[in-house]
C-alpha cells in the first residue's frame, strides 16, 4: 500500500491509495503516532507527503504554520516530502493540462507554486514561490516566520483572524475592513506572480477562496489595476476545481517514488 499525506496548518489529510482516506485537525493529533498506526494497519510501503512549510530534498527547513513535528525516516520505508504548493501546482498542471501554470492558495497561510515549461520552479533551496513572505506592509503583529510585514498577514486565513482580533471585528471576509485589507493584498500577490513568472494560468485555491467564491470575480475585474497589461495578456485566472490539490500532488510524488 501507498500512503499520501497533506499536512497543513489547519488540517491533516491522508489517503491509502484506492482504499481509505480521512481528515483530522492538525493541532489535535500526534502525527507521528497517527502515521505509525496507519502504516501498521495498512502495511504501507511508501509515503508521499505534501507539507505546508519550506522543504528541501525531503527535509523540512521550517514550518511557520504547522506547530507539530514528525520524523518520516523513523518508519523505515521510502518517502518523499515536498512543499504543499509545489504539490498543488503539480496536480493543477495535470488537471488543466498546462505547462505554464501557477497556483496561488489562500488558506491558513498564503503560498504559491509555479511550473514553467513543464518543470517546477524551485530555486537554489527549493524555496521559490514563497509569495506569502514577501515584504508588503508593516502589521501590528507578527507572521509565523517572525516578520511583521509579510503579505501573508493580510491575504490568508491566519491574517484574517489576527486582524479581526486587532480591530475587534468578526473574522469573516464580509467584514468591510477585513475584506479591503485581504483583497488588496491578494491582488498584489497575484500581480506579482503574473509579472515575475508569466504563467498562462493562475489557479486560485485554499480554504479562504473556497469559502468566498466572489473573490475570483473581484480579482478578474480589478487585477489590471495591480499588474501591467503586458503581464496579463493572454493569461487566465481560474478557481481550483480539485477538492484537495495538495493531496493529489502527493499522489503524483508517489508515482515518481515507486
Amino acid at each position: 500500500m501507498k500512503l499520501a499525506l497533506d499536512i497543513g496548518g489547519t488540517y491533516f489529510r491522508w489517503e491509502i491509495i484506492g482504499v481509505a482516506k480521512g481528515k483530522e485537525p492538525t493541532q489535535k493529533i500526534d502525527i507521528q503516532d497517527f502515521l505509525s498506526q496507519l502504516i501498521e494497519r495498512y502495511k504501507v510501503r511508501a509515503l508521499g507527503i505534501s507539507f505546508a512549510g519550506q522543504v528541501h530534498r525531503s527535509r523540512i527547513l521550517s514550518a511557520p504554520n504547522v506547530h507539530t513535528s514528525f520524523d518520516p525516516a523513523s518508519f523505515g520505508i521510502p518517502y518523499i516530502i515536498e512543499n504543499d504548493l509545489n504539490c498543488a501546482v503539480l496536480a493543477e498542471a495535470r488537471y488543466w493540462q498546462s505547462t505554464h501554470i501557477a497556483a496561488l492558495y489562500s488558506g491558513t497561510g498564503l503560498g504559491s507554486g509555479i511550473i514553467d515549461e513543464g518543470r517546477l520552479v524551485r530555486g537554489f533551496r527549493n524555496l521559490a514561490g514563497e509569495i506569502g513572505h514577501i515584504p508588503y506592509r508593516q502589521a501590528p503583529f507578527r507572521c509565523g516566520c517572525g516578520k511583521d510585514n509579510c503579505i501573508e498577514l493580510y491575504a490568508s486565513g491566519g491574517g484574517i483572524h489576527k486582524w479581526a482580533r486587532y480591530l475587534g471585528v468578526e473574522a469573516v471576509l464580509k467584514e468591510p475592513k477585513i475584506k479591503k485589507l485581504y483583497l488588496e493584498a491578494l491582488a498584489t500577490a497575484a500581480a506579482t506572480i503574473f509579472t515575475l513568472c508569466n504563467p498562462k494560468f493562475l489557479i486560485l485555491g485554499g480554504g479562504v477562496v473556497q469559502a468566498n467564491p466572489d473573490v475570483l470575480q473581484w480579482l478578474k475585474e480589478n487585477l489590471s489595476r495591480y499588474a501591467p497589461s503586458f503581464a496579463l495578456e493572454g493569461c487566465e485566472i481560474r478557481q481550483s476545481e480539485l477538492s484537495d490539490a495538495s493531496l493529489e500532488g502527493a499522489k503524483i510524488l508517489l508515482e515518481r517514488l515507486i
